[in-house]
């Protein structure tokens, strides 16, 4: 990898598909959110000491409240959107 960030186009498809799929709707803004929940998702799972760790320490008291907002607005849009079907 020469760069340091590798583009890949198709992943990018697939993510803005599974943010369509997911949210009913695919912008830059609901992709972001998507990318986000995703990570930590995984890392709730795989890692969950390190999850609670980060997660207990005081400085990262903002940083675990937005991402609570992030879970609690994904998951209000796949409700809309579910409801709409």
């Amino acid at each position: 990898m020469s760069d340091q960030k590798q583009q890949i186009p198709e992943l990018d498809d697939l993510i803005n598909k599974f943010t369509e799929l997911l949210t009913g709707e695919s912008n830059p803004d609901r992709v972001e959110m998507i990318k986000t929940w995703c990570i930590y998702s995984h890392m709730m799972k795989v890692m969950p000491p390190l999850i609670q760790h980060w997660g207990s320490e005081p400085s990262h008291q903002e940083a675990k409240a937005q991402i609570k907002q992030i879970f609690d607005q994904i998951k209000q849009w796949n409700q809309e959107k579910n409801n709409r079907s």
